[in-house]
């Protein structure tokens, strides 16, 4: 199988590194697809350094070596000037692959820089099945975090996402097979291809998932702890609304709800938000204690905690919410497609509109005081996440392509 990702490869010292989900997503993929060719740009290390914070770079050399894996790096051209020069020599070179592979797999994301989209227009001229793969509705995270923005840049945003939305229907209208993470994806891209299906995007392992001894110490902590723990995991942007966060956080406090708050992650708006949490004098109960790099070590934390709690303000659809669900820890947060999807049937979210940050505050104190309902969240949530293993959502997408392309 081919598959392009959006993802970049870092070579340090001639070695070829993926970020450790992407490099965890290759392994998988080998289970049912092999050899497996995996395309990508190829970030310059200036630009990995000013991510280094955030990022867990692992190699795949012994997958190279072995010659289970071939990678092939693209160049990094996110610049029109950039992708233009580039762009003839690239897409030659995708097609080589196209032609010499039996299935194909590109994750899109985006317009210039976006070498999977490339390969779309390509496989289309080869006259290739191909299944497409995206994780959020890009145009509207961009309309989103750029709302704020100052004149030209918004402009510039709604020039790009009116030419990104119609220049991936083009592509997902040819497809074979689309792939979407999330009800939010999976609303607005699924009218576009008639084999559209909703799917998960996890890299946690089976083991991972929270066992009945595990449940039943942290059963018992919900309803003997005098402190309510509140966490996030996710990068600190404007997508999150760590401000709306702490504001909800602030809500609880107010009403007298025994919180403490802790947001495990890094980004462009850390500094805003411990200046936020400084003057609603927050500092007492709230911590930012950056970028966790030992996965086991975070998800040991989501399971310590009592509530997840989230303020996403775009269409997209966070691992972390799933990460949550598997760790027994209930999702509380704004209402929207994906985690009402995700606790449609078998629970474990509780959610208000949003930015009614005032709302969430509430009702986290309302959690808080009802001890009785705060542990039946707790046993839906354990139960909603039995079903997210990166053995088992591998495995149903790879029978999706096997059948679809």
């Amino acid at each position: 199988m081919l598959l392009v990702l959006p993802v970049p490869f870092l070579v340090r010292d001639g070695i070829v590194h993926l970020e450790e989900q992407a490099c965890n997503g290759v392994r998988k993929w080998l289970q049912h697809f092999r050899p497996l060719v995996v395309a990508a740009p190829s970030i310059p290390p200036d630009a990995a350094a000013s991510n280094a914070a955030t990022v867990v770079w692992k190699d795949i050399q012994d997958l190279v070596v072995d010659g289970s894996v071939t990678l092939v790096p693209l160049p990094w051209a996110y610049s029109i000037p950039v992708f233009a020069k580039t762009y003839r020599r690239t897409r030659k070179l995708l097609g080589t692959h196209i032609a010499e592979n039996r299935y194909l797999q590109f994750a899109i994301g985006g317009v210039a820089g976006d070498w999977a989209a490339v390969a779309a227009l390509e496989a289309i001229r080869q006259k290739r099945q191909f299944a497409i793969h995206t994780d959020r509705v890009e145009h509207q995270v961009l309309l989103q975090v750029t709302k704020d923005s100052g004149f030209l840049r918004r402009t510039k945003a709604r020039v790009d996402a009116a030419v990104m939305v119609r220049y991936h229907r083009h592509l997902i209208e040819r497809c074979s097979l689309g792939l979407w993470h999330g009800s939010d994806c999976f609303e607005f891209y699924s009218p576009w291809c008639k084999n559209s299906h909703n799917i998960h995007d996890v890299h946690t392992k089976p083991e991972d998932i929270i066992n009945e001894a595990a449940l039943r110490t942290k059963i018992a902590a919900v309803e003997d702890s005098s402190v309510l723990n509140i966490c996030y995991a996710g990068r600190l942007d404007p997508m999150k609304a760590p401000d709306e966060w702490l504001k909800a956080v602030a809500v609880a406090r107010d009403l007298k709800a025994p919180v403490r708050a802790v947001w495990f992650g890094d980004g462009p708006l850390r500094a805003d938000a411990e200046r936020e949490c400084k003057r609603l004098d927050l500092d007492a109960i709230t911590q930012f204690p950056g970028f966790v790099r030992d996965r086991a070590e975070l998800l040991s934390r989501m399971r310590r905690s009592h509530m997840l709690l989230f303020t996403h303000v775009t269409p997209e659809s966070p691992r972390c919410l799933l990460e949550s669900l598997l760790s027994g820890t209930p999702i509380v947060g704004y209402k929207n497609k994906f985690a009402a999807e995700l606790t449609s049937s078998l629970g474990g979210g509780s959610f208000t509109e949003i930015h009614d940050y005032e709302a969430l505050g509430k009702r986290i104190a309302q959690l808080a005081s009802d001890r009785p309902q705060l542990r039946q969240l707790t046993l839906d949530a354990a139960a909603n996440g039995q079903r997210f293993s990166d053995v088992q959502v591998f495995a149903e997408r790879s029978e999706l392509i096997l059948r679809s392309c």
